[in-house]
């Protein structure tokens, strides 16, 4: 299996239908019964049967990457940490938007510079692209591709606010019992990647 994986691409954000999902899965549908219902029903109005798969596919990735724990307090978390949990699901399903933001997203918030400016988006598929045989492999195309959908996702999630062709970085207030889950749960490193601690 590939370490890193640039097929994330295709997929948005999604947090209306991540919502839509955890709901469901909550209220005791299985994964089963709600990818029938996402193909068959078109239950998250996707323009085509290819783009209900893929969308389906994605969601249900995220979900199941969260603990039952996790997913029961999603009901009860305000919109801000409900977007924050689905950026937390994304880096779980996908290790280089996890390492960016550990190694990116964390630092700017330790260091106090509220800023994400292209050449540092640049500057860390630099270096991903001298670690990594795998990124190295990747075109020019795929790699500026990466960089958008990082941009995107951040925005989607309400972590950064885009002026000036700059990130301007919006701190989220992570809900107390969501830390807790994930520091019990050794997961540490996901509270950290968005509040910056340690």
């Amino acid at each position: 299996m590939k370490e890193y994986n640039a097929g994330i691409v295709s997929t948005s954000f999604w947090y209306d239908e991540f919502r839509q999902y955890i709901q469901l899965i909550n209220s005791g549908m299985t994964t089963e019964e709600i990818r029938e219902q996402a193909v068959d029903s078109n239950l998250f109005l996707a323009s085509t049967t290819a783009r209900a798969k893929r969308m389906i596919g994605a969601v249900s990735k995220r979900v199941n990457s969260l603990d039952e724990d996790v997913k029961i307090l999603f009901n009860v978390l305000d919109i801000s940490n409900q977007k924050a949990l689905n950026m937390i699901a994304i880096m779980n399903t996908n290790k280089l938007i996890k390492e960016f933001m550990y190694e990116v997203y964390r630092n700017e918030l330790i260091m106090g510079d509220s800023v994400i400016e292209t050449h540092e988006y640049i500057a860390f598929f630099n270096k991903k692209q001298s670690e990594s045989v795998e990124i190295a492999a990747w075109t020019d195309q795929t790699v500026k591709r990466m960089r958008g959908i990082i941009h995107t996702f951040l925005i989607d999630a309400g972590l950064v606010v885009e002026r000036d062709r700059k990130d301007y970085i919006r701190r989220v207030q992570l809900n107390h019992q969501l830390r807790e889950l994930f520091i019990n749960n050794g997961q540490q490193i996901l509270v950290d990647s968005l509040t910056g601690e340690h």
